[in-house]
């Protein structure tokens, strides 16, 4: 190993064992020779015990990975059962007005969601306590139709128009959450209001297009829009 007039930098001496991993092999004495600080308390220490230190704290970092995993897991059964729920209130409401109510009851209720407004641009085939109607006139209500897809929810700090023109209270509305409605085409959304930070822009959507699937699937003949046409299944010869 030879060095110039500068000498050698901490990055080129890493560089070169990291390149020749047999260097300590060759010589094994300079490992006695080593000082090694302690990462918490700065005193110094053996090879070996900074190479305990390090894979406790890889352990350590994996548990908590694994903590996390476990806690989501549990937070994303809790969900499903209360959307399996929401299935069956609504699969037992004699009448649509009954599967409306249900709908309201169970969002509000064990989802806990502040505000809730079931809107559509097209007049249902009958008419019912709580569905509402929004014209295109209004350009926030035009903008909003066409920034919605079929499948796909749209969360955030949506504009101000929006929040003011779906949900009609005077608390304020930090965050909503906009689900559209319809297979074919979107009939209408499902505007889901919070006075926190709930639905964040990243929230995950996964859920929430389980729910506006059985929204639409509930309400889609006040509407006339057909479910999507089911892949035909191709059985292999062997």
């Amino acid at each position: 190993m030879t060095t110039d007039n500068k000498g050698l930098r901490a990055d080129e001496v890493a560089e070169y064992l990291a390149k020749n991993q047999q260097f300590f092999h060759i010589f094994p004495g300079l490992l006695d020779e080593l000082s090694i600080p302690h990462p918490e308390s700065g005193k110094a220490v053996s090879l070996l015990e900074r190479q305990v230190w390090q894979l406790r704290q890889q352990k350590q970092l994996l548990q908590d990975q694994v903590d996390s995993l476990v806690s989501i897991a549990g937070d994303n059964g809790v969900i499903m059962q209360k959307l399996h729920h929401l299935a069956l209130r609504l699969l037992q409401a004699p009448t649509q007005q009954a599967a409306l109510d249900a709908l309201y009851q169970q969002l509000q209720g064990p989802f806990a969601v502040e505000q809730v407004t079931l809107f559509s641009w097209e007049l249902p085939n009958t008419s019912l306590a709580g569905l509402q109607q929004l014209g295109v006139r209004q350009d926030w209500v035009a903008s909003l139709k066409a920034s919605l897809t079929p499948g796909q929810p749209v969360c955030g700090f949506i504009e101000a128009q929006w929040k003011q023109g779906l949900f009609k209270t005077t608390e304020p509305i930090e965050s909503m959450c906009c689900v559209p409605l319809g297979w074919q085409s979107v009939w209408g959304v499902l505007a889901l209001g919070s006075h926190s930070n709930r639905f964040q822009p990243d929230l995950g959507i996964y859920f929430l297009k389980i729910l506006g699937e059985l929204v639409s699937s509930q309400f889609n003949n006040l509407f006339n829009d057909a479910l999507p046409a089911e892949p035909e299944l191709t059985l292999s010869q062997s």
